[in-house]
């Protein structure tokens, strides 16, 4: 969606959060990073020793605002 100090934000249309859960942790473990914990709003990972937190944003029931570090990706 866009890149904003230091961030990536996407969107995700999907009413059923653990669908949304499951395609966040995907997208990212893709890059190598492996899921360690979900609190709250905030997803947590692992690689090479470095931790990554994913924050999300639930917004009228059918969308899920993605916030992620845009080093991710590297």
């Amino acid at each position: 969606m866009s890149n904003e100090n230091g961030h990536q934000w996407y969107v995700i249309n999907e009413r059923n959060t653990s669908v949304a859960d499951k395609m966040i942790k995907e997208m990212v473990d893709q890059k190598g990073w492996i899921f360690k914990q979900k609190d709250s709003n905030g997803f947590f990972f692992e690689r090479h020793g470095e931790n990554l937190i994913v924050a999300t944003q639930k917004w009228t029931g059918d969308y899920v605002f993605v916030k992620i570090p845009a080093n991710f990706n590297e």
